[in-house]
C-alpha cells in the first residue's frame, strides 16, 4: 500500500514528527553518491560542527562545492513564517515554495480527499504534499537553492523531504521561531481566515506542541536555529540573517 492510501483523518499528524522526522530522515538518508565534502556538510549542518567520518570542524570545504541550501522555517501557526520566507527570497535570490501554495494549486483534488469536517488547512498533514512539492522542484531553478514554508508537517513529509534532499544535492538549515501561544491567539483574532478560527487554531497550537517541544531529548546534538520570534520583526529578521550568514549565506549584492 502507498503511503497516499493512508490518508489523513481529523487532526491526525503523527506524534513528534515534523522536527524530529526532518532530523531521523537526514540522519538517515543514502549519502553514498555524494563527496565527502558534501556528506561533511551535512553533518556540519545539523550537529554540533564536527563531522564523524573526520576531524574537519571548518565548513568552509564543503561549502566550496555543496552551498545550494535548503531553508527550512518551523514554528507555530502565525509564528511569521512566511514573511520570513518571502525576505529570504528577496534578499538571497532564493526561490520559496509554501504549502498553501501547494494546497491552493490542488484545491479539486484535496477536495476529494479530505475527511468529513476537516478544513483545508489540515490537508497539510496529507502525503499528497510530498507529491505535489516534487513535481514543483522539477521545473525550479534550484541553483540559489530552496526556502520551504510549512513543509515537511509529518514524519512521512520528513522522510520524503530526506530523498528529495539527497537526490538535489541540497544543504539542509532549520529556524525555529519561538512565539508564546497567547501572541498566537491574539494574532490569529486579525486575519479572519477560516484556519485561524478558534477551534482550529487551538488544535494547531496543540498539534505543534505536541510534536515540537520534545524535540531537543531525542536528538540532542541536532543544530537546529532557536529564533525569538515574539520581537518585533526586523529584530526577528536579523536573527535569521545572522543564522544564514553562519552557514555561509549571503545576500544578493546591492
Amino acid at each position: 500500500m502507498s503511503k497516499e492510501n493512508v490518508r489523513v483523518g481529523r487532526y491526525a499528524p503523527p506524534t513528534w514528527t515534523a522536527r524530529r522526522g526532518i532530523l531521523a530522515a537526514l540522519e538517515n538518508a543514502d549519502y553514498s553518491e555524494l563527496h565527502h565534502a558534501e556528506v561533511h556538510y551535512y553533518r556540519f549542518a545539523f550537529t554540533a560542527g564536527q563531522c564523524s567520518a573526520c576531524s574537519d570542524s571548518d565548513p568552509s570545504r564543503a561549502v566550496q562545492s555543496f552551498a545550494t541550501p535548503l531553508i527550512i522555517l518551523i514554528g507555530p501557526p502565525l509564528s511569521g513564517k512566511t514573511t520570513l520566507v518571502d525576505s529570504i527570497t528577496q534578499t538571497y535570490n532564493i526561490p520559496n515554495i509554501s504549502v498553501e501554495d501547494l494546497i491552493k494549486d490542488h484545491a479539486n483534488e484535496l477536495e476529494h480527499l479530505r475527511g468529513q469536517g476537516m478544513s483545508m488547512a489540515e490537508m497539510r498533514y496529507d502525503p499528497a504534499m510530498s507529491r505535489y512539492l516534487r513535481e514543483r522542484l522539477k521545473p525550479a531553478d534550484l541553483s540559489h537553492g530552496i526556502a520551504l514554508d510549512g513543509y515537511p508537517a509529518t514524519l512521512v513529509q520528513a522522510e520524503d523531504l530526506a530523498k528529495m534532499v539527497a537526490d538535489l544535492n541540497l544543504k539542509p538549515i532549520a529556524f525555529q521561531l519561538q512565539v508564546p501561544d497567547d501572541v498566537i491567539r491574539q494574532r490569529a483574532k486579525k486575519t479572519g481566515r477560516e484556519s485561524d478560527r478558534p477551534q482550529i487554531l487551538e488544535q494547531r497550537i496543540k498539534d505543534y506542541h505536541r510534536e515540537m517541544d520534545t524535540i531537543s531529548a531525542y536528538f540532542p546534538n541536532a543544530k537546529i536555529v532557536p529564533v525569538n520570534g515574539n520581537k518585533p520583526e526586523a529584530e526577528t529578521w536579523k536573527a535569521i540573517q545572522a543564522g544564514l550568514d553562519e552557514a555561509g549565506i549571503k545576500p544578493l549584492p546591492k
